[in-house]
């Protein structure tokens, strides 16, 4: 549920207006196989839960926030709570300042290339069983599939992460926790700071060959309330605040419906996670250790605080102390 995708989205396809999202909470139909699994995997990871931490290190205190990209009503009395922290800050980092996203959108519009293909069509690439699955995807969404068969995969990878009735949602200007921070620093004079070039998602969606990308789009291949009910699940326990348990549900939910073997999604659902979890964090811990400010808020989506190369076991092993604080 990155911003950026939602971002991607609404600038390049003609949205038709979309039914609200009936998506539900999985949680209590997981098998008891199911649930070990996910058990067994978070079974000695670090930092499995908590949407915020502080890490002190001498004079140095960060706040760090686990965001969600998705606007909720829920985030009402948070962003209540977390209002005076930010208006005290020094600098707030967030992965995308407002206009880092704006240049974001200039580009798409400038370069078509970034997300269409030259010559060949999926048509052409996929076999005829794994295009039919994937066109049928794309249909319920509202695209035509002669225009989804022109998308790079990486791109329709994203297209497919996100229930299309979230995607309306944010194109209807509704705002997810990272928006409401952005606010409250601009109104008080906080400058703030993207952790990353806008064009990173793009370096690390597109580095990888064709054929691989091919390979990674079968793990977005669900039917539109499979996908609804993922992101609702997640949703539900990013405000239970279990993190590192969203990404492994997502894992055993997403796998029941792609086509692939199990092994195989596994294998493949690591390799992504690893390029757009641990690459990114990594990168950002060199941001933030180069920072000299203070008092600072890290503000990102709470999939990057957990686990072994989370932002806070990260800077744990940098010497922080780290203290869960409400939320």
């Amino acid at each position: 549920m990155r911003l950026l995708f939602a971002i991607l989205l609404i600038a390049l396809l003609p949205f038709k207006l979309f039914a609200q999202c009936t998506g539900q909470d999985v949680r209590s139909r997981l098998t008891v196989e199911q649930q070990a699994e996910i058990e067994n995997r978070l079974s000695g990871v670090p930092f499995t839960s908590g949407n915020h931490w502080t890490a002190t290190r001498n004079n140095q205190i960060i706040n760090i926030i686990g965001t969600l990209h998705l606007d909720d009503p829920r985030f009402a009395p948070i962003t209540a709570e977390l209002r005076p922290i930010v208006e005290a800050a020094d600098l707030l980092m967030v992965e995308a300042t407002n206009e880092d996203q704006v240049a974001l959108e200039l580009a798409i519009a400038t370069d078509l290339d970034l997300a269409f293909l030259n010559g060949k069509t999926l048509i052409d690439m996929l076999p005829e069983d794994d295009w039919a699955a994937l066109s049928n995807a794309i249909a319920a969404r509202g695209i035509p599939a002669f225009m989804a068969a022109k998308f790079r995969p990486w791109y329709l990878s994203l297209l497919l992460s996100i229930p299309a009735c979230k995607v309306q949602e944010i194109s209807e200007g509704q705002r997810g926790l990272d928006q409401r921070l952005l606010e409250i620093a601009s109104d008080a004079g906080v400058p703030a700071l993207s952790l990353e070039a806008y064009t990173t998602i793009f370096e690390i969606l597109s580095e990888k060959p064709l054929e691989e990308q091919l390979e990674e789009l079968k793990l977005h291949i669900h039917p539109e309330n499979s996908a609804e009910d993922a992101t609702q699940t997640v949703i539900e326990q990013y405000f239970d605040q279990e993190h590192m348990s969203a990404l492994e549900t997502s894992r055993v939910i997403s796998r029941q419906t792609a086509p692939i073997p199990t092994a195989e999604f596994d294998v493949m659902f690591d390799a992504y996670m690893d390029r757009m979890i641990r690459v990114r964090n990594e990168n950002w811990l060199t941001v933030i250790r180069n920072s000299k400010e203070d008092k600072i808020v890290v503000a990102v989506g709470a999939l990057h605080l957990g686990g072994k190369y989370g932002v806070l076991n990260l800077l744990h092993e940098m010497g922080y102390t780290l203290e869960q604080q409400p939320f």
